[in-house]
């Protein structure tokens, strides 16, 4: 097909700079949309307040040529009732602004993730796929599909793509595993201590696991594009692993000692160091004093302590034809440690 215009709502997240990148390599016209009054620098760029339908009225203009929306959006609550609501109105509002605006939209892609599938409960059927039962709700990714589907009628083809932990560049982001890794690994070989694996035993050496680099979730987002995908699809990186196999070469990676597993809160303990971060970050001229603007302790402190295996199985998209999904998780990571240090988030 002839390349389109996309709008990519949540344009600076993770999982927004992969589309990004994915769809003006492949000559796409491209046009962000986040709270920020800025975007990321390549492209057009609109600042809205999606739960503020007033504010999408006023970018008419901006949103009639569209014909992809690329939707990643998120706004997290803690309360799964409320976040449900929030983030389908965001949705809802959005696709209602682009048909006031006259765009000529063919194609929702939108993004799940293992929420989808109860992962935030922290155990669920594994391998999961495409056609499993969901969980009891509320579920804002329940929300999305039962809105793209109801758009069927009105002629609006969707694609759902469910990676699992996303692995890749991003600021202020909530949930950046790879990053909080390399914050980790830094603070340890700056407190000369050995970098333990910060969960329990069960986690590190029997929990099955999979991630997935911006790399193939940007390829995935321009397939489902390009080739008209329609449904949902799990996309990883293609292997599955233990963090026991794979946490050895990312301490080697920072010259240190692998240790025990040992659990810890890192939301607690990176808050208590933010004063070491900070003179570190200043002695070696480093791009960010702030370690919450890398990545928070959180995501970690739940990732690192799921002790049953999380995994998903992608012969669904491997079937309709997306070949991508071919990465070693232990190289993706390192990849991604060797990008901090070229940005200077890492020394």
């Amino acid at each position: 097909m002839n390349a389109g215009h996309v709008l990519i709502a949540g344009g600076q997240g993770v999982v927004g700079l992969a589309a990004l990148d994915a769809f003006q390599n492949a000559g796409w016209a491209v046009t962000t949309l986040s709270r920020a009054p800025r975007g990321p620098g390549r492209g057009k760029h609109i600042s809205a307040d999606l739960l503020d339908p007033e504010s999408l009225t006023s970018e008419g203009s901006a949103l009639k040529g569209i014909t992809h929306l690329f939707y990643a959006a998120l706004k997290p609550d803690p309360d799964p009732g409320v976040e449900a609501d929030e983030n389908a109105a965001m949705l809802e509002n959005l696709v209602a602004a682009l048909r006031k605006a006259g765009a000529p939209l063919e194609r929702l892609i939108f993004i799940q993730g293992g929420k989808v599938y109860g992962a935030h409960l922290g155990v669920y059927k594994t391998p999961a796929r495409e056609d499993d039962s969901r969980h009891f709700p509320p579920n804002l990714y329940f929300r999305h599909e039962d809105f793209a589907r109801a758009q069927e009628s009105e002629g609006l083809k969707w694609t759902a793509l469910r990676p699992d932990i996303v692995i890749g560049h991003s600021l202020g982001s909530s949930m950046n595993l790879g990053n909080l890794i390399g914050l980790y690994g830094t603070l340890c070989r700056e407190t000369k201590t050995a970098m333990q694996f910060p969960g329990p035993e069960a986690a590190y050496r029997h929990a099955l696991v999979n991630i997935v680099s911006t790399e193939v979730l940007g390829e995935a987002a321009l397939w489902a594009a390009e080739k008209d995908m329609d449904g949902a699809f799990n996309i990883t990186n293609g292997d599955v692993f233990r963090w026991c196999h794979v946490w050895p070469r990312l301490a080697e990676w920072f010259g240190l000692d692998v240790g025990e597993p040992q659990p810890i809160s890192l939301a607690q303990r990176v808050h208590a160091l933010k004063p070491v971060w900070a003179r570190l970050a200043a002695r070696e001229g480093l791009a960010e004093t702030n370690p919450d603007r890398l990545a928070l302790g959180g995501f970690g402190d739940f990732i690192f302590h799921v002790e049953k295996d999380a995994i998903f199985d992608v012969t669904k998209a491997r079937q309709a034809g997306f070949t991508g999904m071919t990465r070693r998780s232990d190289d993706v990571l390192l990849t991604h440690l060797d990008r901090m240090r070229e940005r200077r988030l890492v020394p």
